[in-house]
């Protein structure tokens, strides 16, 4: 505030012009709190005496100290032997977090008069010690929160004066203050009964009787950090069950005496924690099976459980977390080894608005799991670090979903080796909100081309982390999928049209064995076992051998694979596009010209040996008489009429021979009536004015890029049904899941 603004209250102040108040000061402070800035504040406080009284209030009442410099001013305000307004009277909340590693001792003094103070966040002040604490919670009775975390001069002592001097204390924060025993909180809970929140963690020396004493007197905690107390047992875990119905968010990392005995006891019917919404079992390496279908059906509105390196865990025991439903935002699994597919598939079916998965180092886990995650509408987040299974087929699967592309910003894929550069040029082209790409051990990543985007290393990283580190954030991410829009190159890419349907149909075969089996529906029919597509083969070439035909003989080729390719099957709805071929068939043709004017050296490149590996897994189209949107996963035929993908059935094809997934309980989308396909390589356009006929270009042999594959099939599956929530949904979920007004 400059002299000439001093002058201008002072004149206020002094001023024999009294104002009559039309309002009282409470609605002008409300009115006050919707100034756009501190400048428009201090231009408000001008206007009459009232108005400056409350503006001043607002003004000063949560001061900020972002830098040394600002907080420095500040203690010298305070400091003034006269001053026009008591400042430090205004004071409530001092956030001295961004500063607290330079925040003395003789700067907490001058806070001393704050005697409306409320809150206090000073964690990681390692200069503070007792003196300086002490002096500024001296006055302070109405203090209500506290944060000293990471301070060394935090001891037995302090905590003690704090249980004496703020016995209104809803929130104390004391993680890593590894000096405190079990007596101070002891007396900490015998003075403080209205404590809400506490953070324990990183506090070794602690014991299970110092969670007993506060089960015991202080009824109201709702939210209890244990981290790493490694003394602790099954007796105080029980307790905090026994004593606290109303608990929202306790964490247990790192408890590695934890056992199932602390669960024992609790029963669904006899025991509901209603108001749970965070659990967390991170390392706690004795949790079973067992735990899991004691405490899940007893939280049923649980939004967050961590998992991590609870490695005793299995499909049987993890399948109860499906009963959660749409609560679960948040789940852990990662190095949860003995979790399979079929967890995943189950999960992905129910908890549909999971926002943020960790499957790391799940080595079971398969492209199949992420065929199923591809449509979850509000994954933003997915940790997939060394889960060696995934392929680049999984990555495509994410992409035709025409869901994760427009909500994921993270993707952790360190150590997955089976991806393939273009793959990932697929994935950060389409993915537009990608903020945070990770392909750490990758090896197509280790070039220097793309090491050039990534971030630097951390410094005590070793000299092999350092060669492998692969991580791109912000502009990083920004700057990759600009490079590999332009420089990747598909010739030598395998993943073209037809084995990228193959795998789609091989993951749909084995999402519906799943879930059939799971609700005790009869299997499907065994599919089709057949040997990977090699490199550079073509279209044909593939078919022939998806049919087990050699590709030399067009002819036979033609008669058993055209009716895979053809929109005239048993089962296309009325009012489909029916009755045309679909444009794999178009492609396919064209190849097939082209094989019957070509020279024995132009075959030379199609005739196709069976190469080693394992095998790829197509389901073979079947017919589906039925016309209602029944089972577990729904999908849209070409003409915009519902089919179903039940008991191994898949529905007829929409135009580009993917069927559209979705989930029943997610909104249809009408089909867009224009749509283009862009061939890779080429400036010739596929549009298609409508879904049984379409427009070929002079290149049609040519094989799409997967970026430009992707990009297309994302394109002709709009539409899917793979929507949002309902406004209502939406609104419930913000009115149901929003916590209490949180202390800091």
């Amino acid at each position: 505030m400059d002299d000439d603004d001093c002058k201008s209250i002072t004149t206020i102040n002094n001023s024999s012009t009294r104002y009559t108040p039309t309002l009282p000061s409470e609605l002008i402070l409300f009115m006050f709190r919707f100034l756009a800035s501190a400048h428009d504040l201090r231009s408000a406080i001008l206007v009459c005496k009232l108005w400056c009284s409350c503006g001043m209030d607002l003004l000063w009442s949560k001061p900020a100290f972002l830098t040394i410099p600002v907080a420095e001013r500040m203690v010298q305000t305070l400091s003034l032997p006269s001053t026009i307004f008591p400042y430090a009277n205004y004071i409530r909340r001092l956030n001295l977090s961004f500063v607290a590693p330079d925040v003395t001792d003789s700067m907490l003094i001058q806070f001393a008069p704050c005697v409306r103070l409320e809150r206090l966040l000073l964690a990681g002040g390692n200069k503070a010690t007792m003196v300086g604490l002490q002096h500024v919670l001296s006055g302070c009775p109405g203090l209500y929160s506290l944060d000293l975390s990471d301070i060394p001069a935090v001891t037995d002592a302090l905590i003690e004066y704090v249980a004496e001097k703020c016995p209104r204390l809803h929130t104390l924060y004391i993680g890593s203050c590894s000096s405190l025993t079990d007596d101070s909180i002891v007396k900490l809970a015998a003075s403080c009964l209205q404590l809400k929140r506490i953070k324990l963690s990183q506090c070794s020396l602690l014991t299970d009787r110092a969670v007993l004493a506060l089960t015991e007197h202080c009824p109201h905690l709702i939210e209890i950090d244990l981290t790493n107390c490694s003394l602790m047992t099954d007796t105080a875990i029980r307790s905090i069950f026994e004593s606290l119905p109303q608990i929202r968010d306790i964490n247990l990392t790192l408890l590695t005496h934890l056992t199932n005995a602390a669960f024992s006891f609790i029963s669904p019917k006899t025991h509901r924690f209603e108001q749970l919404r965070v659990l967390n079992f991170t390392s706690c390496a004795n949790i079973t099976d067992e735990t899991l279908l004691k405490i899940i059906p007893a939280a049923p509105r649980l939004r967050s459980l961590a998992l991590t390196k609870c490695d005793k865990i299995t499909d049987a025991g993890a399948s109860v977390i499906k009963t959660l439903g749409k609560h679960l935002h948040y789940l852990h699994l990662g190095h949860c080894a003995k979790i399979t597919d079929r967890l995943i598939v189950g999960l992905s079916q129910v908890c549909t608005r999971i926002r943020y998965l960790d499957l790391a180092c799940c080595t079971k886990i398969t492209d199949t799991s992420i065929f199923a995650l591809a449509q979850l509408p509000k994954l933003r987040r997915i940790g997939l670090v060394k889960c060696s299974n995934i392929t680049d087929y999984g990555i495509y699967a994410m992409l035709v979903s025409q869901v994760l592309p427009q909500t994921l910003e993270r993707v952790h894929l360190s150590y997955c080796v089976n991806l393939s550069d273009t793959a990932i040029a697929s994935l950060v082209t389409q993915c537009r909100k990608l903020t945070h790409l990770s392909l750490t051990g990758v090896p197509a990543f280790t070039w220097p081309r793309y090491q050039m985007f990534c971030r630097a290393p951390p410094p005590e990283f070793t000299a092999h982390q350092r060669e492998v580190f692969c991580v791109f954030s912000g502009k990083g991410v920004r700057d990759l999928r600009k490079y590999m829009h332009e420089n990747v190159t598909t010739a030598a890419a395998p993943a073209n049209l037809a084995n990228i349907r193959a795998s789609y149909r091989m993951m749909s075969s084995a999402v519906s064995s799943m879930l059939a089996e799971s609700e005790g529906v009869e299997e499907p029919e065994p599919a089709v076992s057949l040997p990977p597509f090699p490199e550079g083969s073509t279209l044909w070439a593939q078919m022939g051998a998806a049919v087990g035909v050699a590709p030399s003989d067009p002819a036979m080729v033609v008669d058993i694979v055209t009716p895979l390719l053809t929109d005239e099957q048993e089962g296309v709805e009325e009012g489909g596009s029916g009755g045309g071929p679909t444009p794999l068939a178009l492609q396919a043709f064209q190849e097939l010209d082209n094989m019957s004017q070509s020279s024995q050296d132009d075959m030379e490149g199609v005739i196709m040996s069976e190469p080693p590996g394992p095998a790829t897994t197509i389901l073979v189209v079947q017919s589906s008489s039925s016309s209602e949107s029944s089972g577990p996963l729904v999908f849209r035929s070409g003409g915009g009429q519902n089919s179903v993908f039940r008991d191994g059935v898949i529905p007829p094809d929409d135009g580009n021979g993917f069927p559209s997934l979705q989930h029943p309980s997610h909104s249809h989308h009408c089909l867009q009536g224009h749509r283009e396909l862009e061939l890779g390589g080429g400036s010739s356009l596929m549009e298609l004015d409508d879904p049984g006929q379409e427009t070929i270009g002079d290149d049609c042999s040519r094989v799409p890029s997967p970026g430009t594959l992707a990009r297309s099939l994302n394109r002709e599956g709009e539409g899917s049904g793979a929507g949002s929530t309902s406004p209502a949904e939406e609104e419930e979920e913000e009115d149901g899941d929003d916590d209490d007004d949180d202390d800091f």
